[in-house]
């Protein structure tokens, strides 16, 4: 079976250029040759690069997009989109639609250095800052060259607590959880990726169970708690006391006794609750983004892929024309025309794959990426080529370890 050309694929990318390192979420990021390898085989392909108004209209029936029309998205707004992907979209005549937080825009005011700047010897150094989030006045700039098309991602994409069960406390050198301080400092959450914000949430702070801020009620624990431990752990040796063989015993015993006495503190937001602040949300990022970047914006990303029925119908409500669907969905939905232009299907960008032996990771290639694009639009023959193509790298590994 042949590819569908009518089906549009939309590519789902995060990072590029900070994978393997520190960053907790690093597991988003892949190497920038790998990411121009994949536009370059785009490019190749005869590919034609649309925007999400493009895509809309082509669902809707009114103006079908070109042959073989691929849409790039980028969901947070990472500096390296500024960095890396703007100049090597511009390399290939390639577009790309950048999904942002208000809550995370860098306060820069001047565009930072890009990597086509270091190449061109425009700027002294040849590493540009890529830790951190980008600004106004770089959205601004990939607006005007209409290569970058910025749209909605909500407003904080935030984690909140969801309900009393204990799974952690916060303490020095955990990572996992970032949304603390991001929840406790919001003012910082620009600069998250760049400095260790540990010590912005005080320790011994409890970890309840969590969901993405959108998909959940607000679950408050009771204060005389979250107090209760922090002070204890402030009181014998505070950052010291993860330190001792039995700290995570004497916290879950303290902790228990303290919801034994206070627990019917603790409250979920209402379901009104829970619908004004999704609202926010939805209404305040789209604000922004069109009083920032003096556009309209139509379209939005679900954070994390985290939405409910409630959100679907409160971004109707605030004024967008269509969303993502979560990448958990399994169903045969595909982006053609006819179809209703509500909803988009997007798919992975990853050509990552485990290597035998050792459990290290390496990446397939633009023409394994190509063959996931066609196998999306039905072609079984490069469903098949692709497995093939993977096999033969597997093998090459294996044979190299002997």
């Amino acid at each position: 079976m042949l590819s569908n050309h009518d089906i549009v694929p939309v590519v789902m990318f995060h990072s590029i250029g900070l994978n393997d390192t520190d960053w907790v979420f690093s597991h988003i990021s892949e190497p920038v040759h790998v990411f121009e390898e994949k536009i370059a085989t785009l490019n190749r392909a005869g590919y034609h690069f649309i925007f999400w108004s493009d895509l809309f209209q082509h669902m809707a029936g009114k103006k079908k997009a070109p042959r073989k029309s691929i849409m790039l998205t980028f969901d947070d707004g990472y500096l390296d989109n500024w960095v890396f992907v703007w100049p090597i979209l511009k390399k290939y005549g390639a577009k790309g639609t950048i999904f942002i937080n208000p809550d995370f825009v860098d306060p820069e005011c001047t565009p930072r250095p890009t990597s086509g700047d270091a190449h061109a010897g425009s700027v002294r150094h040849s590493s540009p800052v890529t830790r951190g989030f980008l600004s106004w006045a770089e959205m601004r700039a990939m607006e005007r060259s209409g290569i970058v098309d910025i749209q909605s991602h909500c407003l904080t994409h935030t984690w909140y607590y969801s309900g009393p069960h204990l799974l952690d406390f916060h303490r020095p050198g955990i990572s996992a959880y970032p949304w603390l301080a991001w929840n406790a400092c919001p003012d910082r959450k620009p600069f998250y990726m760049a400095e260790d914000q540990g010590a912005l949430v005080p320790w011994g702070t409890p970890v309840y169970e969590h969901e993405k801020a959108l998909s959940c009620r607000r679950y408050v624990p009771p204060e005389a708690v979250v107090d209760g431990i922090r002070a204890y752990v402030a009181d014998h040796g505070g950052a010291g006391f993860f330190g001792r063989e039995n700290w995570r015993r004497q916290l879950e015993d303290r902790h228990r006794m303290l919801m034994d006495r206070y627990g019917g503190n603790g409250r979920r937001e209402t379901d009104d609750e829970y619908g004004k602040r999704v609202y926010h949300e939805l209404k305040e990022s789209k604000r922004q983004i069109e009083e920032h970047l003096d556009k309209q914006v139509e379209f939005i990303c679900w954070p994390g892929g985290g939405y409910t029925r409630t959100v679907v119908d409160l971004a109707r409500l605030a004024g967008y024309n269509a969303w993502t669907l979560s990448s958990r969905d399994r169903s045969d939905f595909r982006n053609l025309p006819g179809v209703g232009p509500e909803q988009i299907k997007r798919i992975g960008s990853s050509s990552r794959y485990k290597m035998p032996g050792g459990g290290a990771f390496a990446y397939a290639g633009g023409r394994y990426f190509l063959c996931g694009i066609e196998r999306h639009k039905g072609s079984l023959y490069h469903k098949w080529l692709g497995r093939g193509i993977l096999l033969s790298k597997q093998l090459v590994h294996f044979a190299g370890l002997g």
